[in-house]
């Protein structure tokens, strides 16, 4: 699966869970994750070093239901994903849009959890 078509999974994801929660088990939230976590598994570079390590903490509070867990980890990946979108804007493929939008969703996703 190309980045463009994972980016467009995750967003439309996030939005299936949070409208249908009951249809949405935690293992398919993980796989999520797992996905995102290989996806960016060798590419290199401090960020995703970074943005890996962030996806493994959310891992570990999705399993655990820690919903102010979540919720941090939502945002902070929400927050650095809009920054690297904001470096990939000249790209034309539109990468840096799906990226911020991806980014948008995260934030909005982890101040829902934060209402909830």
């Amino acid at each position: 699966m190309d980045h463009a078509a994972r980016i467009e999974q995750t967003i439309q994801g996030i939005y299936d869970t949070f409208n249908n929660p009951q249809q949405h088990p935690v293992e398919a939230g993980l796989g999520y994750i797992d996905s995102w976590i290989d996806a960016l598994d060798g590419l290199g570079g401090s960020a995703l070093t970074g943005l890996q390590g962030e996806l493994r903490n959310l891992r570990g509070h999705v399993e655990r239901d820690d919903r102010v867990g979540i919720a941090a980890s939502l945002q902070l990946l929400g927050q650095e994903t809009s920054r690297m979108a904001h470096d990939l804007h000249s790209f034309t493929d539109g990468t840096g849009d799906q990226l911020r939008h991806l980014g948008q969703t995260l934030v909005t996703a982890a101040g829902n959890l934060k209402m909830s």
